[in-house]
This record gives C-alpha cells, sequence and structure tokens, in this order.
C-alpha cells in the first residue's frame, strides 16, 4: 500500500510542474497571480481557474479559506483529471508501469542501477527494486517529491484538497482529459531516455531537491508567468516540452470554453500551464476573454 500511495504522488505532482528549475525570472503584472478571474465574451457569469502544485509542504500551501469563496461562486469544478472517478484512478496506478516488460535493470547497467538504487534508500527508505517496473520518470519525480526531499512529513495536495471540498460543497467534478490520454504524452519521451535522466539525477540528488524547493519559492510568489520561465526548457528537450505542456493547453481550451459557457467553473491545473506564450491564460485572451489577475 505504501509504494503505490507514492506511486500515485509521483503521478499526479509529474503533471503539474516538473521537478527541475532555473533561475531565470521576469515580472509581467498582470502575470503576477496564480488565481484568475475568466469573464466577458457573452459569459452570463464569471468563471476562475487557479495554477495548483499537486504536492507540497502543508505549510507553504495558500489555504483554501483563500480559494472557498471563489469556489462558492462556481457551480462545478474542472481539473486536468476527473479524480472522482473511482475507474481513472485506478487506472493511473497501472499506467504508471512500463508496458513494454523491461524493468530499470533492463536501462541501465549495474553501476548505474547501483547508483539509483543508493539513492532510494537514502532519500526515501525503500530499494529501487521493489518499484522497478515503473516508468522512470515517475521515479526521479519520487525523489524530489519525498518527505526527506520536501523537509516535511507531511505533504499536502490542492487537487486531494478541491476533492474534499467538491463533496463537501456537492460541486461535480469534470476532467479535461483521461489518464490514458496523459500517459500516451508521456510516452513520447523513451523509458531509455527517462532511465538515463534518473541516473543523472542520481549523481547529485541534492541538485534535484534544491531545484524543487526553489520553484516551490517561485510558486509562493504567485506569479504564474516566473512559473513558466522556471519549467521552460526543463523538461528534457523542446518537443517533449511541446507536447506536455503547449499541446495540452491547446487542446484543453475548447473544453474549458464549453464548460464556462454553460456553468460558472472553478478550473484548477498545474501552475506551469497557466504561463507563456501557448499558456492558457494567454490562449483565453486570445479567445477573447477578459482575465484578470486576483491576488490570494
Amino acid at each position: 500500500m505504501k509504494k503505490i500511495t507514492t506511486i500515485l504522488i509521483a503521478i499526479i505532482a509529474f503533471f503539474s510542474l516538473n521537478f527541475k528549475s532555473s533561475a531565470q525570472t521576469v515580472q509581467p503584472a498582470e502575470s503576477n497571480a496564480l488565481l484568475y478571474k475568466i469573464s466577458g465574451k457573452g459569459l452570463q457569469k464569471p468563471s476562475y481557474i487557479y495554477g495548483t502544485i499537486h504536492i507540497i509542504c502543508q505549510n507553504d500551501m495558500f489555504g483554501m479559506d483563500k480559494i472557498n469563496s471563489y469556489i462558492d461562486q462556481s457551480e462545478q469544478i474542472l481539473m486536468e483529471l476527473d479524480m472522482d472517478n473511482v475507474t481513472e484512478m485506478q487506472t493511473m496506478a497501472t499506467g504508471a508501469m512500463m508496458t513494454d516488460g523491461k524493468t530499470l535493470k533492463d536501462l541501465l547497467n549495474d553501476e548505474q542501477y547501483s547508483k539509483v538504487d543508493e539513492m532510494f534508500k537514502n532519500i526515501i527508505g525503500i530499494s529501487v527494486d521493489t518499484v522497478k517496473t515503473y516508468r522512470p520518470m515517475f521515479l526521479s519525480v519520487m525523489i524530489s517529491t519525498s518527505p526527506k526531499s520536501m523537509g516535511c512529513q507531511t505533504p499536502g495536495s490542492y487537487e486531494l484538497s478541491l476533492l474534499q471540498t467538491a463533496a463537501t460543497k456537492k460541486k461535480p467534478i469534470e476532467g479535461l482529459e483521461t489518464v490514458a490520454a496523459q500517459f500516451e504524452k508521456i510516452s513520447k519521451k523513451s523509458n531509455a531516455e527517462q532511465a538515463k535522466e534518473l541516473y543523472e539525477t542520481a549523481l547529485n540528488p541534492q541538485k534535484a531537491i534544491d531545484e524543487f524547493k526553489e520553484m516551490i519559492g517561485v510558486y509562493k510568489s504567485q506569479n504564474s508567468e516566473n512559473l513558466y520561465k522556471v519549467i521552460d526548457g526543463r523538461l528534457g528537450n523542446p518537443e517533449f516540452q511541446k507536447v506536455m505542456l503547449d499541446e495540452r493547453n491547446i487542446d484543453w481550451i475548447p473544453k474549458i470554453e464549453k464548460a464556462i459557457s454553460k456553468k460558472s467553473t472553478f478550473i484548477a491545473v498545474g501552475g506551469g500551464h497557466l504561463g507563456g506564450e501557448n499558456g492558457v491564460i494567454n490562449l483565453l485572451r486570445k479567445q477573447g476573454y477578459t482575465v484578470e489577475a486576483i491576488k490570494l
């Protein structure tokens, strides 16, 4: 059970923000937020979009009390996945595994595998043997989002908090995409390339930990454009970044438009999807909506 829970946390974390970062930042005033109000273009009621970070220490989270009033004004919640769908969540656990019959041992030589195993024992307290059938990309995220790496014993999750809030307030949840669609995107980077990056992390795990903490600091500054800049160029290669960010953002826009045209909607997506030329905020503005930053 502990192993499955850890894997699920890694999967959820991956789709929000990559764990690597850069020191480059910009400060456009109108992007200095994680929460935005969407209005105009004939909408009868405004909707809201919030950039989350899926795994974060609880004392680094913005309290749900700051967000609840906007959820109260909304008739439904739209997330990357319909996390209220049991079948989808079960698919998430199985989809994280490699499907070609190989394990991490087949992708690394003995010396490399030993180095990765040492990292897992030191940081997570388990041998990588116990999770060697999972995609290496998720093993990398497990390292950066482990309690030891994050410096807190009880990491929090905006998605899980939103799920609980939706149940309490009886707000229906919809998903922007399916788990199968997400894993199809991840498969654009080969397991061999993922394993190579995992080994590189094992050579200096503290670097990945420090970079993740730096990203948390940028997130807490509530600047979605800076957050995008942190991720920009750090998903391994430009084509993979295009798949994981730009293409998904573009795919989401008609779904968001359909949702907000029918009901006032509280939208929650990974914070890295908000900023940039092809970020959700800019794409909505190009469609003619008024998108205004709200400081928490």
